[in-house]
């Protein structure tokens, strides 16, 4: 059984949120979303860059009103 890096929970956790909350993002956001769960499945660590991003649509996502 293989264990999974320890940045691996955060970025699980925030993709998940977002996936749940789809329909608060555009379709590129949802593709961005969905690559990003594709890097984690294969255990690469999002750039900082892309982690930036999706810290900011997750924000957008899990906002409230």
């Amino acid at each position: 059984m293989s264990t999974k890096p320890a940045w691996y929970s955060e970025y699980a956790t925030l993709l998940e949120d977002c996936e749940e909350r789809s329909n608060r993002l555009t379709d590129w956001e949802c593709q961005f979303v969905d690559s990003l769960q594709r890097q984690l499945a294969e255990g690469r660590r999002p750039t900082e860059k892309q982690s930036t991003r999706l810290d900011d649509i997750w924000e957008k996502a899990t906002a409230k009103g």
